[in-house]
């Protein structure tokens, strides 16, 4: 065992010696940074920099890092090219489960600058600015049938005047799997003309079909539920999107009219889908109109099944009675409890969970910091940590209101403008709005963002740690969350740190699933 790591040490350190001896030189810098920790184009190159791409991934899971470039006069990458990742057994993980992407950046008037996160797809040659920072998204997707063991390759980049340069890559593959379908419930917006306004098409066109489809698929490919599926669900095609295991949750269309919903919801229970379905009628009730009118509906809803699932978000008290909470007006009626983070109140929604009923959770143009949300402006483990939050406190669904939020009353382009909520506040960036619209990049679908990613491997950390809470229990599981979030308010922002937790909890699972 010891001549193992031995000899696995002493290989690491002749890769990294062979990039710095590479590096000697060239006119061209180049580091390697993680997923979380947004690199900006006036940053300097780390005094101690890392020079190879270290992952460690679940069969089933995606996992990146940023391959930094910096050029001290003009220049172009010319070619870049991951090879094959292979390990001492000789299996093989293929090129093609390696992505690259680059890492683009949106201007924010508030700071004054730009930050990093749209991720268009690499298109070579890419100019370099000097002095200027140039990250390189590099993605890996584990298949569901790889082996577990170490697999080393390499991504070669060469550059004008053929200056060339090989980042070494190493790949753990874990001995266990992401479950296919998640163990939290999510539902993200997937609504509005934004898709089909910025690539050009009709609403009611086959293309703009064909554009929902693909951003559906963009979505719970990275573990998201979108509201809705992208075809009417009394369609023949509507079974390959509601029987989907990756689908965790859509909503149910309502009906005021009885038959119409008996109908809805017979077709749904026949199918075997109703399970997945919930009712979404009126957002953030505040006014009596509004309760009065959420409260009518379920009564509807209820005399058509009393189990039938319904939420209503909400982020504050009623206004028209100061001695009233939603728990007063709702119990009974909605059974998905969804309070905004700032507004989560643990012990009354234990009470609810114990009675049978569900707790979800949201964010939206709040809160901001120092609670973690999904804004350009935050650091990279804020769009993260609300996962292992939401495992501390038990929750079991993310509720998020769009992703497709390109409203041209706020922001006529998201790639110049992402300020997307400008009505509410000019200073909220990229609040519903979670992907670019492709065809700026010349790409027929989404474009997808830091956040996203950052967002799909939270998700990926909840499995971690629903695995770990199973193999070593709920004490054990809360000890190593505390190390990285105490509170709603207080989480480790050091993307390092976070990259060491997640390890050790993917060693503990490893060893433990290679002994069974």
């Amino acid at each position: 065992m010891w001549v193992l790591m031995l000899i696995g040490i002493t290989l690491l350190l002749c890769l990294q010696l062979s990039a710095q001896t590479q590096q000697a030189g060239a006119s061209i810098t180049w580091w390697v940074a993680p997923s979380a920790q947004k690199v900006f184009r006036g940053d300097s190159p780390p005094a101690n920099p890392v020079r190879f791409v270290s992952l460690s991934a679940a069969r089933g899971e995606r996992e990146a890092a940023q391959v930094v470039l910096r050029a001290e006069s003009s220049r172009q990458l010319l070619h870049a090219e991951v090879s094959n990742l292979t390990n001492e057994q000789g299996y093989r993980l293929p090129k093609d489960v390696v992505t690259l992407y680059r890492v683009a950046y949106v201007y924010l008037p508030a700071h004054q600058k730009e930050y990093p996160d749209p991720l268009p797809p690499l298109r070579i040659p890419l100019s370099l600015e000097p002095a200027q920072c140039q990250p390189l998204w590099l993605s890996v997707e584990v298949p569901r049938d790889a082996q577990p063991g170490l697999y080393r390759g390499g991504l070669e980049l060469q550059f004008t005047d053929g200056e060339r340069h090989r980042v070494p890559i190493e790949v753990r593959v874990w001995n266990f799997d992401i479950p296919l379908t998640p163990s939290m419930r999510t539902a993200f917006g997937l609504w509005g003309d934004g898709i089909a306004r910025h690539h050009g098409v009709s609403l009611d066109s086959k293309a703009h079909q064909k554009l929902l489809e693909r951003y559906w698929e963009w979505l719970v490919s990275r573990r998201i539920s979108p509201y809705s599926i992208p075809v009417d669900i009394f369609s023949p095609e509507a079974s390959k999107y509601l029987g989907d295991p990756r689908l965790t949750s859509f909503v149910i269309p309502y009906s005021d009219d009885e038959a119409q919903l008996r109908r809805t919801v017979e077709h749904l229970r026949q199918g075997g889908w109703l399970h997945k379905g919930y009712f979404y009628v009126v957002d953030e009730p505040i006014t009596r109109e509004q309760y009065d009118r959420l409260i009518q509906t379920c009564a509807k809803i209820k005399k058509v099944d009393p189990s039938l699932k319904i939420v209503s978000p909400y982020y504050r008290n009623p206004d028209f009675d100061k001695d009233k909470t939603p728990f007063d007006l709702l119990a009974g009626y909605i059974n998905i409890w969804c309070p905004n983070t700032a507004f989560f109140h643990p012990e009354q929604l234990r009470k609810r969970q114990q009675q049978g009923e569900e707790v979800w959770w949201y964010v939206c143009c709040g809160p901001g910091k120092p609670f973690a949300n999904f804004f350009v402006d935050m650091d990279g483990t804020a769009h993260r940590i609300l996962f292992w939050q939401q495992k501390a406190f038990g929750v079991q669904g993310l509720l998020y209101w769009n992703t497709v939020w390109w409203n041209p009353t706020s922001t006529e382009d998201p790639w110049q403008d992402i300020a997307t909520v400008k009505d509410i506040n000019p200073n909220v960036y990229g609040d519903g709005s979670l992907v670019y619209p492709g065809k700026r990049a010349g790409v027929y679908g989404p474009v997808t963002s830091i956040r996203l990613e950052l967002l799909c491997d939270g998700a990926e950390d909840y499995e971690y740690l629903t695995l770990y809470e199973k193999e070593f229990g709920e004490a054990a599981t809360q000890k190593v969350i505390r190390e990285l979030t105490q509170s709603l308010t207080e989480f480790e922002s050091d993307p390092a740190r976070l990259e060491a937790v997640r390890e050790r909890i993917g060693r503990a699972l490893d060893a433990k699933h290679v002994r069974k």
